[in-house]
């Protein structure tokens, strides 16, 4: 019966017709083998409302008169499936037969008519030297478990001038090459997934990879060391991932030209103090700003588009890096 089942809701979600009858249904099970008869499918397409009922909160099918059974409303709204789709399709370490397995999944229970809504970009063909999906997947059952992980870090160097991967040898295990760890969270920042955990050799500090440069990921036994209590977890996190965290507040004062104003307002929020000057300048201010090589950099990023008045001590920093930088291109 369920073969059965799972053949009528492929059906319903792939064919094109506004509606298929008992008939065509019946018909569609024989030519898979499957002897069937209306009665028996209309409690098949109950047992199925049944099951979405209590996974969902309503029942996927319904039965119109004269036209048969549909699907109207989507598990998914558009939208929704659009954001996740993207999650799987702009990953940048998940390899393209990951991205192709999970994107398979997602879509399993979405109609061919909002596949085709959907804005897809197509897969390019990329293989990685790891798995992410399993990284991932051992390193949340070792957090879970409290279970320690050992795994290869990787480097770079350069040969016949491109780079090639070199294992690091700084590890605590059985070999230079192996790290052992106590791992505590993983995070998302940029794309890349970090590992944030205890390594013996840094027993001050938590310490953090990417698990992208993880190689050979499995969980081990010995003692798990879970000091997370004496650290601010989400502290670290901040501090390490969020430029603009760490810092003394200051008043900030700049000029910008108008082609950065919208860019201008997602950094800052929509309260900074803006107001037109000649042409296409403006001059903004806002109060209690965390001073920072963070807040350096990006102003630099912006290059002649921004020119900082206040504080002094920021304006000189950039005004350094930026006599820095010239050098290096009149040499």
């Amino acid at each position: 019966m369920g073969e059965k089942m799972a053949l009528i809701l492929q059906l319903l979600l792939t064919n094109r017709q506004i509606g298929i009858k008992n008939e065509e249904i019946v018909n569609y099970l024989s030519e898979r083998g499957f002897k069937s008869h209306r009665k028996e499918v209309g409690q098949l397409v109950h047992n199925l409302n049944d099951f979405f009922t209590f996974f969902i909160g309503y029942p996927l099918i319904h039965g119109k008169p004269k036209k048969g059974y549909v699907i109207e409303k989507e598990y998914y709204e558009d939208g929704e499936l659009q954001l996740l789709v993207d999650a799987i399709l702009f990953n940048k370490d998940a390899s393209a037969k990951e991205k192709e397995a999970l994107l398979e999944k997602l879509l399993s229970f979405s109609s061919v008519y909002q596949k085709e809504r959907l804005s897809m970009m197509p897969l390019l063909e990329t293989e990685q030297p790891f798995s992410l999906i399993l990284n991932l997947t051992t390193i949340l059952h070792a957090i879970d478990e409290h279970k320690n992980i050992t795994f290869h870090y990787i480097d770079y160097a350069i040969s016949n001038s491109h780079p090639i991967e070199i294992t690091a040898k700084n590890g605590n295990g059985k070999t230079k090459e192996d790290y052992n760890v106590s791992p505590y969270r993983i995070y998302l920042d940029n794309n890349h997934y970090y590992l944030i955990g205890y390594f013996s050799k840094r027993k001050t500090n938590l310490s953090m990879y990417r698990i992208d440069r993880m190689r050979y990921v499995r969980r081990i036994g010995g003692i798990y060391v879970d000091i997370q209590d004496q650290y601010d977890l989400e502290g670290f996190i901040t501090k390490r991932f969020h430029m603009f965290a760490s810092g003394q507040e200051v008043a900030l004062t700049f000029r910008f030209k108008g082609v950065l104003l919208r860019e201008i307002v997602s950094r800052f929020g929509n309260t900074i103090h803006v107001n037109k000057l000649k042409e296409d300048w403006y001059q903004a201010s806002v109060d209690h700003v965390l001073m920072n090589d963070g807040l350096k950099m990006w102003f630099l990023m912006q290059g002649a588009n921004v020119y900082v008045n206040e504080p002094v001590a920021l304006k000189e920093e950039i005004e350094q890096d930026l006599k820095k930088a010239l050098s290096l291109y009149q040499k």
